[in-house]
């Protein structure tokens, strides 16, 4: 394809695309709809995501250790690098009976004088360690490896809540991607369809151009070009819009609910991935729509 040809099928997608003015706005329109719909998805699932991953971070493993195990300083570093070498193992805080104490007497707040008497040499709490773990699905063997040391008499932990939270992540993945699959399909079918619609209002001018001689991939490459050129209008007007209703919608639709404030992700931070997300699709369904949409056209 020589310049000429190039300029000529840029001026024919763009000429076409203001003759049909009225489907390139609907066109476009659907597209950045979608598109919309698609990325709103998508946001919303990164925010659910990420209040899970505070979830996961708030998790840990609480080892209560064996009254006869040593207390010294030497022991305490010992036990904790012992746990530390354990594979999955995130961090480790060695809690003295008494610090595990003070703790629980201040919880209780203005009922904190029920313990009174349990200071000292009476306090029934045990020394402890509050693990954390790197990632969530270790959780289950790092606490079965813990709770067999000899230096550990029992642990606490919160398997069932991990449990659930591995089963919601799988969960939503899942229902993300489909999500994400099935509008992707809904808005091929629908751009291509108002391609036809554009096709069928230029049909005569295919026809003629068949029968003067112009090939196929001639004819079909000015209406592929506008295909892309809406896919990347769609794209750039979506990605606007939906900053504008993540800050100024979703984002204090989130913060209404106060344990998730902390979890809102920032735009900026998937912005590339929106802005690529975008571009598949309207570069796909542009291209594809305007592909089939004028085969049929081409059987002349």
């Amino acid at each position: 394809m020589n310049a000429g040809s190039f300029f000529y099928f840029i001026k024919s997608s763009f000429k076409g695309m203001y003759k049909n003015a009225l489907m390139t706005i609907a066109s476009v329109f659907v597209l950045v709809a979608c598109m919309l719909i698609i990325g709103s998805v998508y946001l919303a699932s990164e925010n659910v995501l990420s209040f899970m991953d505070k979830l996961e971070d708030q998790n840990e493993i609480v080892a209560f250790i064996d009254d006869a195990y040593g207390d010294d300083s030497l022991s305490r570093e010992q036990l904790c690098a012992k746990v530390e070498a354990i594979s999955g193992v995130s961090s480790v805080e060695y809690v003295t009976k008494e610090q595990a104490f003070a703790e629980y007497r201040e919880s209780l707040g203005a009922n904190k004088d029920y313990l009174d008497g349990y200071e000292g040499e009476n306090n029934p709490l045990r020394n402890e360690l509050r693990i954390t773990i790197d990632d969530i699905n270790q959780f289950k063997s790092i606490s079965e490896t813990i709770s067999q040391m000899e230096e550990i008499a029992n642990i606490r932990d919160s398997q069932e809540i991990v449990d659930m939270l591995i089963s919601v992540r799988k969960t939503l993945n899942m229902i993300g991607f489909w999500i994400l699959v099935l509008l992707a399909v809904v808005s091929l079918f629908i751009i291509s369809n108002t391609v036809k619609l554009a096709m069928h209002s230029r049909r005569n001018e295919i026809n003629i151009m068949k029968y003067v001689g112009a090939t196929n991939g001639f004819i079909r490459f000015p209406f592929l070009l506008e295909g892309v050129l809406i896919g990347i209008v769609s794209t750039i007007i979506a990605v606007a819009l939906q900053w504008c209703i993540y800050v100024y919608a979703l984002v204090p639709a989130i913060s209404q609910l106060t344990f998730l404030m902390d979890c809102i992700v920032p735009f900026n931070s998937v912005f590339g991935s929106l802005v690529m997300i975008f571009i598949v699709i309207g570069l796909a369904v542009g291209i594809f729509g305007s592909a089939l949409s004028i085969r049929k056209y081409l059987k002349v």
